[in-house]
């Protein structure tokens, strides 16, 4: 195999890379760890006369080469992507996804040049010499600038001076403590030490992403502000650090063979586990509380198995981490222990390889939960309508998960995304099962009228369903649509200014709302 060696330099708030080819070629492929779309819009060809697409590049003459330069900004949407392939660290520090620069059918190596004083550039968790290159199939991240940007005891931490050391400390003692307890139960700790790469930036829109990947755990944060009395910012913190540790378990040291295609199972379980070790009884009721309705809401009459509804959006959290506790709870009951007993199990189940599957998982969670496992295992492989739904969660009692589920008169949050869950469930059903939904500060607006057989015209404006205020009471707007299509009616659609749209007769989307649930206990789980 042909060898390719890039070379990485910054160049003010930029990153130039320049590739070197052994051998001329004519058109070359970039591996895709990060996504087309990504580099066409964010890394751009230097020179003259190339043609572009962000997975090949070529010249446009058709003519051979055997060096090219792409200059490479941030990633933009740092919340959308599995893993961040390029972002700025501090302001002249980059941490860049080695993978990400591997080129089809090449062996290829990295190295850094144009090091100032007090730079390095660490690869592969190493100091690197200048010139000193790394293949990029060692995986990872690599750095490069300011040494001072690094800190280390039990783990490396990356992070520029906009991470204020109580965050940083805060995160390194949150990684060793669930890395300890994890170390404990499953008798194996990870290979080599965690290296931590912590980013923020304090602008518009409030987010926040964590992955993990070999011995690297990446926290990046945006729009947030930094404050260690923000109980609500404190436990996010301590949940996306959780999470991520978790993986290089779950994702590192054993892997799944399916995780994209259902990822609920690594995904949840990492959700779970967290949630487990950092909330006392009462958040983890309240998340769970939270987690089954968001759930019930993604999937409705769909199945958690089929990849494009359980292993898309917040499907595998919300609905993996019920998954998990459902299963707990039935092996605690059948006197087979924790969660963490079970994920061993699934480890012992996964042979020399480490792979595993949901099988693996299902199998797992069978013979410690038994029956009661299973039969609602298969609930969620087969698809819930609401009645199923209302059964499912009312029956988890058995188990000692305490549900109880709100009436249309009963109270309910006002929570906006219950009301675009209950216009997306009208458009389903007259939009031929397609959904736009923008929430705007005085009403909700759709684009989709011509899919909608004239019963949503002109992209109308809504504030009510109904008469209820979908702006100031969503939680009663979701209740109302769920009354009236319980009675055989008819849901009328208030428009801004003050028009109302024909009345639409309830579909099955709309019939299908589910009962919003009230977690009122848990069963005794242990510490774990």
């Amino acid at each position: 195999m042909p060898r390719a060696d890039v070379t990485l330099t910054r160049q003010g708030d930029l990153l130039i890379a320049a590739w070197q080819l052994e051998e001329p070629a004519t058109s070359i492929g970039l591996q895709d760890w990060v996504e087309a779309d990504e580099r066409l819009r964010l890394w751009t060809p230097q020179g003259q006369g190339w043609a572009f697409d962000g997975a090949a590049l070529e010249r446009e003459d058709g003519g051979a080469f055997d060096r090219f330069e792409l200059q490479m900004n941030q990633s933009d949407k740092f919340y959308d992507r599995r893993y961040v392939p390029v972002i700025r660290v501090g302001e002249t520090g980059w941490s860049v996804l080695s993978k990400g620069l591997s080129l089809l059918g090449h062996e290829t190596f990295v190295q850094a040049a144009g090091l100032a004083e007090g730079d390095i550039f660490l690869a592969d968790n190493a100091r690197r010499t200048s010139g000193e290159s790394v293949s990029t199939a060692t995986g990872g991240f690599v750095y490069l600038g300011p040494q001072a940007h690094i800190t280390e005891d039990h783990a490396t931490v990356i992070a520029g001076p906009d991470i204020p050391d109580w965050l940083r400390e805060k995160f390194v003692a949150d990684i060793d403590a669930i890395s300890e307890t994890l170390t404990d139960r499953f008798a194996e700790p990870p290979a080599a030490p965690p290296v931590l790469i912590m980013t923020y930036r304090d602008e518009a829109g409030a987010g926040f992403k964590g992955s993990s990947l070999g011995r690297f755990i990446t926290l990046h944060i945006r729009g947030f502000e930094l404050d260690p009395s923000d109980d609500d910012f404190m436990r996010r913190m301590t949940g996306l650090a959780l999470h991520e540790t978790v993986h290089v378990w779950i994702g590192q040291l054993y892997s799944s063979s399916e995780n994209a295609e259902q990822s609920w199972v690594h995904e949840g379980g990492a959700e779970y586990i967290s949630m487990r070790a950092g909330m006392d009884q009462a958040q983890l009721r309240a998340d769970i509380e939270e987690k089954i309705n968001q759930c019930q809401r993604t999937l409705v009459r769909r199945p958690l198995t089929a990849t494009r509804y359980g292993s898309r959006g917040g499907a595998p959290y919300d609905c993996g981490a019920l998954v998990q506790l459902v299963a707990e709870a039935a092996s605690i009951k059948a006197g087979n222990g924790d969660i963490l007993d079970l994920w061993k199990d699934v480890f012992a189940r996964a042979g020399e390889d480490r792979v595993f599957d949901s099988s693996t998982f299902r199998a797992a969670a069978s013979e410690a939960g038994g029956e009661a496992f299973g039969r609602r295992m298969e609930l969620f492989a087969d698809g819930m309508d609401a009645e199923e739904w209302s059964a499912f969660l009312t029956g988890l009692s058995e188990i000692g998960i305490e549900v109880e589920l709100l009436a249309p008169p009963d109270p309910h949050p006002d929570d906006f995304q219950l009301a675009a869950a209950a216009l997306g469930a009208l458009q389903r059903d007259v939009c031929q099962n397609q959904v736009s939904i923008y929430q705007r500060e005085d009403h909700y607006w759709t684009n989709i009228s011509e899919h909608c057989g004239g019963q949503l015209p002109g992209n109308p404006q809504l504030r009510h369903i109904n008469g209820v205020d979908l702006i100031d009471a969503p939680g009663a707007a979701y209740a109302e649509m769920r009354r009236a299509c319980s009675a055989g009616e008819a849901i009328g659609l208030g428009q801004l200014n003050g028009d109302e749209l024909a009345p639409i007769s309830c579909g099955e989307w709309m019939s299908n709302l589910p009962a919003l649930a009230v977690v009122r206990a848990l069963p005794q789980l242990p510490a774990l």
